[in-house]
């Protein structure tokens, strides 16, 4: 719904309307994609999902409902299970290393 809302909101034009199109599947394909960028400018973006956010949501179905911003998994503490999933991860890289 969050598309179709950007839409009705912001695009009164055409060409606002391809550009919005455009930006959200960008945005769609990177979070869909399973790679994390290194040098993705999305990742420049405070509070971005990226597609490490997104495939946990994939991966455990509880969760990290964001698809773009992050803000409402943290206000709401749907994030829980991936933060810590995160620092275990972290923690396993550090000894491996």
């Amino acid at each position: 719904t969050g598309f179709f809302i950007g839409i009705l909101l912001l695009c009164d034009h055409v060409i606002l309307l391809w550009a919005w199109v455009t930006v959200r599947l960008i945005e769609t394909i990177d979070v869909h994609s399973g790679y994390d960028i290194p040098l993705n400018p999305l990742n420049l973006i405070p509070f971005y999902a990226g597609s490490r956010h997104h495939d946990f949501h994939h991966m455990n179905f509880v969760g990290n409902y964001a698809s773009t911003f992050t803000w409402w998994d943290r206000i709401f503490g749907t994030d829980a299970q991936f933060v810590a999933y995160y620092e275990k991860m972290k923690k396993v890289e550090k000894k491996t290393g």
